[in-house]
């Protein structure tokens, strides 16, 4: 956590640091993935699993991941579908040595059982994704065959009764436009099982469908989350985090309170929606090098418009714009723990 607090410092006190001061590292094992969910999108709209790259074999991940731990406390392990990286094993099995404060892995979740011991040794949080309780529209949008819904839910199940299991469950959804009266039930769902419960808006590239600008129906969902989340339910995100996302509102981003790494190790500057590369981390273990040559050859920060409404990016911006709300978020936990 030492790092957290310095690193958090520096943001404090700027917003476009020399160096690079990351709250979170975001590494991608794989673009790869099985699954066609009709949302998935970079920063340029291309679904990952389009995106053509090798893959690093696990020694060479585990040299990406021991550098960023010299620069980060909290690691995010995502894809394109993490378990379809090849030596998912060999990675889990190495994890631990690094001594992250915290790993997060998010994944579709089918065939999650197989790793659960692993996982359940090295990483905090466990993501699954999840949109719809709709088992025939899941599995059109999945594009995996009949079945794959109900595959998946019993894999959560799995993960949920491992005896033993150390690691919190998150459901995290994705708003569309056609699945908004959906999500009710799949936050129902989670709340039922203990989960904690994400929501973001689909980003066609970096933005949000033009419809839910204002749209009722959009609005009323986040309103739902709001209310339970004052009422102790356990939804992630603080308070202005929701309305932010509910209201689609502009802010003021921190691009560099986020490491983006790709699967063979390139660093995005000045994030990974701008998606330009400035150096390479197997190459150029000094981070902070990398950012010169990015500043250097792409320029400063920029200040973007309305745009970017993701976890990463909002969470951790809001956090630094507007501090008491983090301060009241701690307020709304120490609340809902009472009620416990």
């Amino acid at each position: 956590m030492l790092l957290t607090l310095r690193n958090s410092l520096v943001h404090l006190g700027t917003r476009d640091p020399l160096r690079w001061h990351p709250l979170l590292a975001v590494y991608y094992l794989t673009y790869a993935c099985n699954y066609r969910c009709p949302y998935c999108s970079d920063g340029t709209g291309t679904p990952y699993y389009r995106l053509a790259s090798p893959v690093l074999s696990a020694p060479e991940v585990l040299r990406v991941l021991a550098t960023i731990r010299r620069y980060a406390d909290f690691l995010v392990l995502t894809g394109g579908e993490p378990l379809r990286y090849p030596a998912l094993n060999d990675v889990l099995r190495g994890l631990p040595s690094l001594g992250f404060d915290g790993v997060v892995l998010t994944t579709i979740g089918d065939d999650v059982e197989r790793h659960l011991t692993l996982i359940n040794e090295a990483v905090k949080h466990l993501v699954f994704s999840l949109d719809t309780l709709d088992a025939a529209k899941a599995d059109r949008w999945l594009g995996a065959g009949p079945g794959a819904h109900a595959r998946i839910l019993g894999q959560i199940e799995r993960a949920r009764t491992f005896p033993g299991r150390r690691y919190e469950i998150i459901i995290s959804s994705v708003a569309t436009e056609d699945n908004l009266a959906d999500l009710y039930d799949v936050y129902e769902y989670a709340s039922s099982c203990g989960f904690r419960f994400a929501l973001c808006p689909q980003l066609l590239g970096v933005k949000a469908p033009a419809r839910f600008d204002g749209d009722p129906e959009y609005r009323r969902l986040f309103d739902f989350l709001i209310a339970r989340k004052r009422r102790g339910g356990k939804v992630h995100g603080t308070v202005a985090y929701l309305e932010h996302m509910r209201d689609l509102s502009k802010f003021l981003c921190r691009p560099s309170t986020v490491l983006a790494v790709s699967p063979v190790g390139d660093v995005f500057y000045p994030c990974l929606e701008i998606g330009r590369v400035a150096g390479n981390l197997l190459s150029e273990p000094d981070l902070d090098r990398i950012r010169a040559a990015g500043r250097e050859q792409i320029g400063p920060e920029p200040s973007c418009d309305t745009r970017c409404h993701s976890a990463c990016a909002l969470g951790l911006s809001l956090a630094f714009n507007h501090p008491a709300s983090v301060l009241r978020e701690a307020m709304l936990a120490a609340k809902a723990g009472l009620r416990r």
